[in-house]
């Protein structure tokens, strides 16, 4: 989801977002604490008073440690497993989630303005500052949202600035201007703070790019690929999908480079990569450049024969492009030798069975490449498959000990 207004967050890659979540959840038993010694804190000073109903104070209390406790344990489920990755859509509804707690928490403390509110100027200044600090504790939520944080710091000061203003003392009048001074400061610290923070994403993002960019044919580079290799294994793994791997390979490349020049090969391979990404049309689909003259495109939730389809496309593709070969083999043009695999990963726990067929991510990888060096071997500019597993490993049984016993 992209649409700001839909969901308060600001416009963050899920990479991003999913770090700024785990740094707040990170911290999920500081605000926690936090929380839970402000209002302690705030009961007894009532409590000294003895104006206010005791009831009324402990039932706000008990809302304010069970939200808060609430969203510490819910903070923790974010963590993923080896069975369970989070994909973009996961990690926005967890972040919006999270605010939603938040904004909760926020609110209660914004009602204590009003079913707490005391008489007294000194417990009120101390009420103040409480809130306040309430408001400073839910500055990280700023890693999700700046419209979200100017909404606690509303829910927060609104209740009890109003009941201030609302007094005929002076000295409580005075206080109502202190606080809503406060919240203008606090909302203008805040957007200096968004715009910091969006210039370090700007940042962050340039090199991540970077980092999982290849420069030559500015496609994903193997790190990138090897990390969402992994990705997308555990996730077939939990639905019980297949997962395809197309090893591509350009042929009589090194006679390309020393025919034509480096500057020639780097033009050539980026040409096949436009050329890959014509055909890998779906979101889930990734193409990399694997190393060298060699590229990987991975396509998840597809079976072997539509694989196979889609690797003769490009293949036919490549040799459309008609890029002049002059020490390459017949008809003297730049080919494309494929290698197609094919695996329906292992869940979680079968391989725990008896006999259980366990299916292993470097099976894929080397099923692709023994089906890309079978075309190779067989004259190139050709596709080659092999399903994945023809060569799986078999658990032994283990023996049951048998007792007798005599008579």
């Amino acid at each position: 989801m992209n649409k700001k207004n839909a969901d308060l967050f600001v416009d963050l890659p899920s990479a991003l977002l999913q770090g700024q979540l785990a740094f707040l959840l990170r911290h999920g038993a500081m605000w926690f604490w936090g929380n839970f010694f402000a209002a302690s804190l705030f009961v007894f000073l009532h409590w000294l008073e003895g104006e206010q109903p005791v009831l009324l104070a402990a039932l706000w209390y008990v809302a304010i440690v069970a939200l808060g406790g609430w969203r510490w344990v819910f903070g923790q489920s974010f963590a993923p497993t080896p069975a369970y990755a989070h994909t973009p859509d996961s990690v926005r509804a967890f972040g919006r989630r999270y605010l939603i707690y938040s904004t909760l928490l926020s609110a209660l403390w914004g009602v204590s303005g009003v079913i707490l509110f005391s008489t007294q100027v000194l417990v009120q200044a101390t009420h103040v500052l409480l809130l306040v600090a309430a408001v400073i504790a839910a500055m990280p939520v700023l890693a999700l949202s700046s419209v979200g944080l100017y909404l606690q710091i509303g829910v927060v000061l609104s209740p009890v600035t109003i009941n201030l203003l609302w007094s005929s003392q002076p000295a409580q009048q005075a206080l109502a201007v202190a606080t809503l001074l406060l919240g203008i400061l606090l909302v203008m610290t805040s957007r200096f703070v968004t715009h910091l923070l969006n210039d370090l994403r700007k940042t962050q993002l340039q090199m991540q790019e970077q980092a999982h960019t290849d420069p030559v044919t500015q496609i994903p580079n193997r790190r990138f690929f090897d990390a969402i290799f992994k990705t997308e294994w555990r996730r077939a793994a939990r639905d019980s999908n297949t997962l395809s791997l197309l090893m591509v390979d350009v042929d009589h490349f090194k006679r390309y480079n020393d025919k034509h020049g480096h500057h020639e090969g780097d033009k050539c391979l980026q040409r096949i990569a436009q050329s890959m990404k014509t055909v890998t049309r779906r979101a889930s689909d990734v193409v990399a450049r694997h190393g060298g003259e060699e590229f990987a495109i991975l396509l998840p939730n597809t079976e072997l024969e539509d694989a196979v389809k889609l690797a003769e496309v490009l293949r036919k593709n490549v040799e459309e492009l008609r890029i002049p070969h002059a020490d390459g083999a017949l008809p003297r043009i730049v080919t494309v030798s494929i290698g197609v695999a094919c695996c329906a990963p292992s869940r979680l726990g079968e391989s725990q069975q008896p006999d259980a067929a366990v299916v292993y991510p470097a099976m894929l990888l080397n099923s692709a490449d023994r089906a890309l060096y079978r075309a190779k071997r067989n004259g190139r500019n050709q596709v080659a498959k092999e399903q994945c597993g023809q060569s799986m490993l078999i658990l032994p049984v283990a023996p049951v000990a048998v007792t007798t016993h005599a008579a």
